[in-house]
């Protein structure tokens, strides 16, 4: 594929899960040539995050939003900080993300990252008001990027026992 279309991006992003390393090939070749494009840049960055490369997939965040401020691209800035346990960085990329669109913010997930977010920095309060917007029917069989898992109850059990013992660790 000698010139690589956004389309193309696209169309091949269930890459990502088998060959993170061809993915990254054809986003490189379309950031090339294509370097104002944010949406280069956002598919970029999960190739590198896939791969490890969790700086690199921060700077394309960090470009992509230059480029085209997006919430659905503040939202993935934060749910890659709280993957690089830069939990207050990650709070603010969410809140972010929240003001730009609360709607979407709340249906991806929002209030459970940013909630793992401020347990792991000792703020139980605002953990558990982020609690109290997850939906009653919540349940996740497996936690998200280390965020807690189960129902809504166990979500708030597991928030309150990591923000004890946020604020039990000695200060750095």
């Amino acid at each position: 594929m000698a010139s690589v279309t956004y389309d193309d991006l696209e169309a091949h992003f269930g890459l990502l899960k088998e060959s993170p390393e061809k993915f990254l090939e054809l986003a490189n070749k379309f950031v090339k040539n294509h370097s104002e494009h944010a949406g280069g840049y956002f598919s970029r960055h999960f190739a590198w995050a896939k791969l490890g490369q969790m700086q690199r997939a921060l700077e394309d965040i960090e470009t992509s939003l230059r480029l085209e401020p997006h919430g659905a691209t503040y939202r993935a800035k934060g749910k890659l900080l709280h993957q690089m346990g830069r939990y207050q960085k990650a709070i603010d990329a969410l809140n972010q993300a929240k003001d730009i669109d609360p709607a979407m913010w709340r249906d991806a997930f929002g209030p459970l990252y940013r909630a793992d977010c401020y347990a792991r920095l000792g703020n139980e309060a605002a953990a558990l008001a982020d609690c109290m917007l997850l939906v009653d029917d919540h349940f996740l069989p497996h936690g998200l990027s280390g965020t807690p898992r189960g129902n809504k109850q166990q979500v708030i059990e597991e928030i309150r026992r990591r923000a004890a013992a946020a604020r039990q660790k000695p200060p750095v």
